[in-house]
């Protein structure tokens, strides 16, 4: 019996020792094998889109014209007067005809526009000075400053959203040649009512040319540079053992 037990011990550590060297020798070659895990391969990089060839300055010319599309635009309508730039530029014209007729009825009130050159020695303080610009650029026909910006920021039908703000601006030109204020925007000698029917005929349409025209160069800078949008590709970054060794 204890023959028998010296026997099966001395078995059982020779399977052991032949397991282990199995073990050892199946450790070894996976160690010295050539071929990277698949985390740790970094031969390949990472594909990045070529820009491409830029457009003839006559391509770009042609292809930023769109056709009128009058129905989709007047489907649009809500979306079209709806946009910042739309409502943005009709404040304006309102805040600054309001202001301009408020700081300058007193001041029209006490010029002698009998005199050669009635606003001799005088003076406008900042408020109307603003008001004035706003009314010049925002109000006066045409407004072109209003409907460059609806052009150039609005998505579609940007003719559309230039016309609405041209006849707020005509309305608000109309209510500043009703009170005293008039003076200082109509020529000596002028008459109102022409001015009016002027701003009214020129502003709506004027407003909306500008601002198609606006829209136009828009999209032919967009398709003159069409790689200006692109993102740049992301440099990569060196890890801490990457520069453990480059400090060594």
């Amino acid at each position: 019996m204890a023959r028998a037990k010296r026997t099966d011990r001395t078995e059982a550590r020779r399977r052991y020792r032949a397991e282990q060297a199995t073990l050892a020798a199946e450790d070894a070659g996976a160690t010295h094998d050539p071929t990277p895990a698949p985390s740790q391969r970094t031969g390949s990089k990472p594909a990045t889109a070529q820009p491409g060839p830029r457009p003839s300055i006559r391509a770009a010319f042609s292809g930023a014209i769109r056709p009128l599309d009058l129905r989709s635009d007047l489907r649009a309508a809500p979306r079209v007067l709806t946009h910042w730039a739309v409502l943005g530029a009709i404040a304006i014209a309102i805040v600054s005809s309001i202001a301009f007729v408020v700081s300058t009825n007193e001041l029209v009130q006490s010029v002698d526009w009998t005199a050669a050159d009635p606003l001799a020695g005088k003076q406008f303080n900042t408020v109307t000075s603003i008001a004035f610009l706003g009314v010049q650029l925002f109000v006066l026909a045409p407004p072109f400053a209003g409907a460059f910006l609806i052009g150039f920021t609005a998505k579609r039908a940007s003719w559309l959203g230039g016309l609405a703000f041209g006849i707020v601006a005509a309305i608000c030109f109309t209510a500043i040649l009703q009170s005293p204020s008039w003076r200082l925007l109509v020529q000596p000698g002028g008459d109102s009512m022409t001015a009016i029917a002027s701003a009214a005929a020129i502003s709506p349409v004027g407003a909306a040319l500008f601002a198609s025209i606006a829209a136009w160069y828009r999209r032919f800078l967009e398709l003159a540079n069409p790689n200006r949008n692109q993102r740049q590709p992301a440099k990569p970054q060196q890890g801490r053992g990457n520069m453990k060794a480059a400090r060594r």
